[in-house]
């Protein structure tokens, strides 16, 4: 019934994308149009919020929006010093942007699991998810982003130190001289896989949250719709629970991703030790 009522494919259907593909024969070569709809959506609203406060600032006592913001800037700069011990103008608003965009992105997952996509259906959309957070491409862009960003303070800053730490360290300073050479590529590849590790724990905790959440929305979604009287009441009250916990997790992966960022950023400007 219940797939009868939301297109074919029931779960699965709503798990799929707005995709335009531009080589059939290649998965790589697609692009997922929602993801990028919503995307620019929220960073156009962002920029456009901005520019809308900036008119209306007022000097004393902050009232409204501006109080507001004033309390979130005054919470992540505060995140910000606890947490990067030297001084870089760059990383208090980077972390400010990251956790205001992460968490509006995710917010959009309170709304009810089929509204957007029936509405895209009226313009002839067969697929559309709302909530780009859900699609690993998106973390992963943000979070290839930060690693790039991380390896360029690292080469900057301390460039001999951090290539000596990807041959030496753990291991090759811990055997004789003669075994270096043969210990050193072994560390490289290591070392290698352990900062490979920081982009991909970073895309695929918050990609995982929030996949897993918009599964049971729909899960929900599907119980309320199709298990007659009982069923929609149970998922009436089930789904506001869920909508109230899955905003607080929306906003703590936000946080998660933001605090991890300064730490990684934090970890690439520590002093090198003698």
């Amino acid at each position: 019934m219940a797939d009868q009522s939301h297109g074919d494919g029931g779960i699965a259907g709503h798990l799929q994308y707005w995709t335009v593909k531009l080589d059939e024969s290649n998965p790589f070569m697609q692009i997922h149009v929602d993801t990028m709809l919503i995307t620019i959506v929220v960073a156009a609203s962002m920029f456009g919020f901005a520019l809308w406060l900036k008119g209306r600032l007022v000097e004393g006592a902050p009232k409204g929006a501006q109080n507001f913001m004033e309390s979130v800037v005054g919470f992540v700069d505060q995140t910000v010093k606890d947490n990067f011990p030297v001084h870089n103008p760059l990383i208090a608003p980077l972390a400010f942007t990251v956790f205001c965009f992460i968490a509006l992105i995710n917010t959009l997952d309170v709304l009810p699991a089929f509204l957007l996509g029936n509405v895209a259906h009226l313009f002839g959309v067969d697929h559309f998810r709302p909530v780009p957070t859900n699609d690993l491409n998106l973390p992963a862009a943000m979070a290839v982003s930060v690693f790039a960003l991380v390896l360029y303070y690292e080469f900057k800053l301390k460039p001999v130190h951090f290539c000596k730490e990807l041959l030496m360290e753990p291991f090759t300073n811990l055997v004789p001289g003669f075994l270096k050479p043969i210990v050193m590529p072994i560390n490289l590849i290591l070392k290698i896989v352990e900062e490979l590790a920081k982009p991909l724990s970073l895309s695929f905790r918050l990609f995982g949250n929030m996949f897993a959440g918009e599964v049971i929305f729909l899960l929900i979604a599907f119980l309320l719709l199709g298990g007659g009287a009982v069923g929609m009441a149970a998922g009436f009250f089930v789904g506001l629970a869920w909508s109230a916990f899955h905003l607080f997790i929306g906003l703590l992966q936000a946080f998660i991703f933001m605090i991890l960022t300064v730490v990684y950023l934090s970890i690439a400007h520590q002093p090198v030790e003698h």
